[in-house]
């Protein structure tokens, strides 16, 4: 039986640390992974693909598990779409980023992209109220200028409510998926874990910049800039959502906004995430006003950090 070499440095971020796991479940390559801890919520991120792998409060898991699907965790993705097809850009999404510490705030950059042009850096910062700032740069470091947008790509289990303000009116790609629900001006989206005939996706607008996901008596929150429609990168909407048929994930996906940059340039795009149970006094249903108002109250707080 081969065994686990763990290497533990401290350091001060809320208790942060890293660990360096030589059986690494991507591709058997050496993995470090990097601990960050807000209060009771803590995120574990891989140095394979700089990739978020693990989102807990007080133990409980908000992301998939690479044992549940290859599909897993959160990554960064350039958008649209149509500039890579599938799979994604090796070099971003899996191969192993470079880990630096900078103060009190912890970074990833990959190799430079010769394929696609670009290259990545992603930093992590924990902050109060159960928080994380994340902040991603992508920087074109090809001979000509470029257009790209930023689009996080997050997988939570199936099983949960969704839920985000509506954008309004605006050009997005025609939906499979549709909401179970719009009311006072939030989108609503019960995703089951009974198993569809084909993958399900929403494209739409967005709102106030945010959108949450209620699962197991949490609330996880991903805030981030709002945009507008002509500002969203080609065939992609602000906010996505997009359902595997088998159930054994569901996509939470926001996207910043697509614009043209030069040789050297680099896009910023900041979201923060939050975890945090949710109130027993608060009914977690398709329409809940007391779960919407739970929600804003929560991104005012982390708005105020």
């Amino acid at each position: 039986m081969n065994r686990f070499i763990v290497m533990m440095v401290s350091f001060l971020i809320g208790c942060s640390a890293f660990a360096v796991d030589n059986k690494a479940a991507n591709k058997g390559k050496p993995n470090l992974i990097l601990e960050v801890k807000s209060g009771k919520s803590v995120m574990k991120i891989s140095a394979n693909g700089g990739r978020i792998i693990s989102f807990t409060y007080d133990q409980k898991e908000i992301l998939t598990q690479s044992s549940e699907h290859e599909n897993f965790g959160s990554t960064l993705w350039t958008a649209p779409q149509s500039n890579w097809g599938w799979p994604p850009f090796d070099v971003l999404d899996n191969q192993k980023y470079k880990v630096v510490k900078v103060g009190n705030i912890l970074k990833m950059t990959s190799d430079p992209d010769s394929k696609s042009g670009f290259q990545l850096e992603k930093t992590w910062q924990a902050v109060e109220n159960n928080s994380i700032r994340i902040e991603y740069l992508i920087k074109n470091i090809s001979g000509k200028a470029k257009s790209v947008g930023p689009w996080e790509v997050t997988r939570v289990p199936c099983g949960g409510l969704v839920f985000f303000p509506d954008g309004g009116k605006g050009k997005v790609p025609d939906s499979n998926l549709k909401p179970d629900l719009q009311k006072d001006g939030i989108k609503w989206v019960s995703i089951n874990k009974n198993p569809i005939p084909n993958h399900q996706k929403l494209f739409s607008t967005g709102g106030e910049g945010w959108m949450a996901y209620a699962f197991d008596g949490c609330l996880f929150i991903k805030q981030f800039p709002d945009i507008q429609p002509e500002n969203y990168s080609p065939q992609q909407g602000e906010v996505e959502i997009y359902i595997n048929k088998e159930k054994s994930y569901t996509e939470l996906e926001n996207q910043g906004a697509y614009r043209l940059i030069q040789p050297g340039e680099s896009i910023e795009y900041i979201v923060n995430w939050y975890l945090a149970p949710i109130p027993e006094t608060v009914k977690i249903e398709v329409g809940s006003q007391e779960l919407a108002s739970f929600a804003r109250k929560q991104m005012i707080q982390i708005k105020n950090k």
